[in-house]
């Protein structure tokens, strides 16, 4: 049975919350705050006061009014990729820390793609704040986009895991990734 170092846990926590928030702001940015649906709350309150604004006008308050919203998935961007780095030293150190399992083989395989993700989402974002797209600029978005579903939709995977490992011989896998023990 796997025991999680407190290095590890606190790695693994504050990497699940900084990537709910991620989540939590692209499903903000993609449905209630999407500038466009500001845009038209917008217009529609700016007339009832007897003023009227253009598309693109009532799309650029939008965008405003969403700003420090987004500011947050910058940041949160940035834990992810100063936490990918921590545990990259973590592995340089101290290896990956699986066991030598062969059921498990499949699953450390996965983990192992993930921190590819996750150094894909971290480059692609760094590029695209730091403004070094250039004409690229679409398909890098695409990229990032891609890739954080993909690892939204590992996470999804990642729970399914943990809940099912809780009904097999892994019981208890939760409470050691809490307390260690």
């Amino acid at each position: 049975m796997r025991n999680f170092s407190p290095s590890f846990r606190i790695w693994h926590w504050l990497n699940a919350i900084a990537m709910f928030g991620l989540l939590i702001t692209v499903v903000l940015r993609e449905s209630v705050m999407h500038k466009n649906n500001i845009g038209v709350i917008v217009q529609t309150k700016v007339a009832e006061l007897g003023t009227v604004i253009t598309d693109e006008q009532a799309v650029m308050i939008g965008k405003a009014v969403r700003s420090p919203m987004w500011d947050w998935h910058i940041y949160l961007g940035i834990a992810v990729a100063v936490l990918l780095l921590v545990r990259l030293a973590m592995v340089f150190k101290n290896g990956f820390g699986f066991d030598d399992n062969p059921q498990m083989q499949k699953v450390y395989r996965l983990y192992k793609a993930v921190y590819v993700l996750l150094a894909g989402m971290s480059i692609s974002g760094l590029i695209l704040y730091l403004k070094l797209a250039g004409g690229a600029k679409e398909n890098i978005e695409m990229v990032h986009q891609y890739v954080g579903w993909g690892l939204f939709a590992f996470i999804a995977v990642h729970i399914i895991g943990v809940v099912l490992a809780e009904k097999t011989d892994q019981s208890g896998l939760v409470s050691r990734m809490i307390n260690g023990k």
